[in-house]
């Protein structure tokens, strides 16, 4: 009888930092995805800059990501998970502040890049609660589990932020800051949940806390996050300019794409752990990139017919990304900083996606609905190149 309670204690154990790193995820994430829609607003009409200028603002976080990921590597775990996280959460909710009263495109930027250090931190660390929460059998469906949380979290947020944005962009900035708030009361309340993992071992002085599989697995964030940035931002910017998609169906097809990608993320990271991330990878990649040369039938047909199915299609495709990614290349005991340096890599990702599509946009002279036409496509098929390729590095990886 005691045998048995001390398995069911020990089992809930082993469950709760799972849940407690959901919620802090889908709390951390909300944030962002506010912006998304009102993203012009914020930018074009709030400062007066060009479109191709305002591709800085999703953009410019990377650099107070690798400041963080600095800053991570020099205090050497001498502060625990939970004091990161709410110093992250703290943060955050000033920066957005500052954002929200900002009179000055750059000082705004500057916020901005500052707000990046302690996304890293407020999505890294739940990720690692959520990976060290139960067996190594079970990693990848427990990753898709957290991608599920996130991805409603963010559904959540692009439908806020639309509601809001529709009466001021800078009320976005000011929410955001609100839920940063409650996060930290959460967080202060579950500290002790946050720090009760097993220590993740600790690299040789002279040596990369990432092992080299983990570089791989950077790779696929960067592809994986470097796309996303395309579809959450290029995508909003260029049908703004070129088509007439209001705010609310724009805001309706990408709470779509998050909520496909959150009702088969768990299901698509069990299935995962049963017959193997390459194979899950494989498939995902090339539903994703389908998806993005269907956008590119948009010079033709009209967006309200295409622009649904294929942000739907693309949000079933990428919901078997991070998990495929994370058991085919990621320890589940890894540190803090290995985790926060895939979120880095992520954030670089994202910030080439963005500011690569911004050049396009700026540079390239075509109308929006031609340049939406061949950029798309084009990206579709380089993304399931490039994870090709790095499918291909992992198994020689694994033959040595």
């Amino acid at each position: 009888m005691f045998a048995t309670i001390g398995d069911n204690t020990k089992h809930n154990h082993r469950k709760h930092p799972l849940i407690v790193g959901c919620l802090l995820l889908g709390l951390a994430a909300v944030p962002d995805a506010m912006v998304v829609p009102v993203l012009h607003e914020l930018t074009v009409d709030r400062f007066g800059v060009s479109e191709g200028s305002a591709h800085y603002f999703m953009a410019i976080n990377l650099l107070g990501a690798v400041f963080a990921i600095g800053v991570l590597a020099l205090l050497k775990r001498r502060f625990s998970s939970s004091v990161l996280f709410i110093s992250a959460a703290v943060l955050s909710a000033v920066f957005m502040v500052l954002m929200a009263i900002s009179t000055s495109w750059w000082q705004f930027l500057l916020f901005r890049c500052f707000e990046g250090g302690a996304d890293l931190l407020l999505l890294s660390i739940p990720f690692r609660l959520i990976a060290g929460a139960g067996k190594h059998e079970r990693y990848a469906g427990r990753i898709g589990g957290g991608f599920t949380a996130m991805m409603v979290a963010l559904a959540i947020g692009v439908g806020v932020g639309s509601a809001l944005g529709s009466e001021s962009s800078e009320s976005v900035l000011w929410v955001g800051s609100g839920i940063m708030v409650v996060l930290t009361l959460i967080a202060v309340y579950l500290r002790r949940t946050i720090d009760n993992l097993p220590p993740s071992p600790l690299p040789d002085s002279n040596t990369c806390p990432l092992i080299p599989r983990e570089w791989v697995g950077a790779g696929f964030y960067a592809l994986d996050r470097g796309l996303a940035a395309l579809v959450s931002t290029s995508l909003p910017i260029l049908l703004a300019s070129g088509f007439n998609v209001t705010k609310m169906t724009l805001g309706v097809a990408l709470a779509g794409m998050f909520l496909s990608l959150a009702a088969f993320s768990a299901p698509v990271g069990i299935l995962a752990d049963r017959y193997g991330g390459a194979k899950v990878r494989f498939i995902a990649s090339l539903m994703c990139g389908t998806a993005l040369a269907g956008l590119g039938l948009m010079v033709w047909l009209p967006p309200e017919v295409l622009l649904v199915p294929c942000l739907l299609m693309y949000g079933v495709g990428a919901s078997g990304l991070m998990p495929s990614a994370f058991s085919l290349a990621v320890r589940q005991d890894a540190s803090n900083l290995v985790f926060g340096s895939l979120q880095a890599a992520g954030q670089a990702g994202y910030a080439f996606g963005v500011l690569g599509g911004g050049l396009l946009i700026t540079v390239v002279t075509l109308p929006p609905d031609l340049m939406l036409g061949r950029l798309f496509p084009i990206a579709g098929f380089l993304f399931i190149l490039c994870n090709c390729l790095l499918l291909l590095v992992l198994g020689k990886m694994a033959k040595r």
